[in-house]
């Protein structure tokens, strides 16, 4: 029984493997007030430059809609010294 559905995987792996998917490179135009100077999230803080960071890069933490602290991408945290976080 397992050989058998072990083919089978095997079979559908190799099933879409063989279709390939035709992507093609597009422009992405994005308007803003102005040009961005710098794709490093660390290098400035201005509106703008968060306004473009923001819609780039995710943080670890957010703000719910009370403004209180929530996760993000870190799922949870503990504060382990005064001055360390893990």
């Amino acid at each position: 029984m397992k050989f058998k559905s072990n083919l089978l995987a095997v079979a559908v792996v190799c099933a879409l493997s063989a279709t390939s998917f035709v992507v093609s490179a597009q422009t992405l135009r994005v308007a803003d007030q102005g040009d961005a100077l710098s794709m490093d999230p660390h290098s400035l803080n201005e509106t703008l430059q968060l306004s473009v960071d923001g819609n780039m890069y995710e943080g670890l933490t957010g703000r719910n809609k009370d403004l209180t602290l929530a996760p993000a991408l870190a799922t949870s945290w503990k504060q382990t010294s005064p001055n360390v976080w893990r």
